[in-house]
């Protein structure tokens, strides 16, 4: 769920690797922390993640009342359809302009759920966004305590035992931040 933290943390790392053949070969200190589970363990990931998971549960009971009446429609059109030919179609006006409403409803349906979607996305990026900040100054202060050059993202460490300091930040980050606004975002319907 935290796509957008996770591709952040990995553009910020890859950068990093730069730093880090440098600091590697002049023989700098290393820190790595694990963002995943930072987000995953500390306070304020649990909960933005029971947020989130209410949010979508909201999304989902509005997009199940939207498809409900869909579905009685759909069965009253089959019904109404059964043992018709195309000819027979083709002459019932009616009935095409009901499956005409119908599938533009259906359509109607499925954009909004990508809109769903795309809020969903809106909200996630928007209460990480609060946690990043804090965690850059979390590991700001770190790497200036441990007289570090570079802090990798913990995935991206192929080799070596560079000094892990994720349960530090997420000891810190629980003592400094325990929850952030999660407030569902919606996007205007065109």
């Amino acid at each position: 769920m935290l796509s957008k933290f996770i591709r952040s943390a990995i553009i910020g790392a890859v950068i990093s690797l730069l730093y880090a053949a440098t600091a590697f070969a002049q023989g700098s200190t290393i820190l790595v922390v694990d963002t995943n589970r930072v987000m995953k363990e500390s306070e304020v990931g649990k909960h933005i993640a029971r947020q989130l998971e209410t949010i979508a549960k909201s999304m989902e009971s509005e997009a199940k009342a939207q498809a409900s009446p869909l579905e009685s429609r759909s069965k009253s059109l089959e019904a109404q359809l059964k043992g018709k030919t195309m000819q027979d179609l083709q002459g019932n006006t009616a009935l095409q302009q009901q499956i005409k409403s119908f599938r533009q409803d259906q359509q109607k349906v499925a954009i909004d759920v990508q809109y769903k979607q795309r809020e969903m996305q809106i909200t996630e990026a928007k209460a990480v966004q609060k946690v990043n900040e804090r965690l850059r100054t979390i590991l700001k202060t770190i790497v200036t305590e441990r007289n570090a050059d570079v802090v990798l993202e913990r995935s991206l460490v192929i080799y070596g035992e560079p000094a892990d300091v994720t349960d530090t930040v997420i000891q810190r980050l629980n003592s400094q931040m325990r929850t952030v606004p999660v407030t569902r975002e919606r996007l205007p319907r065109q």
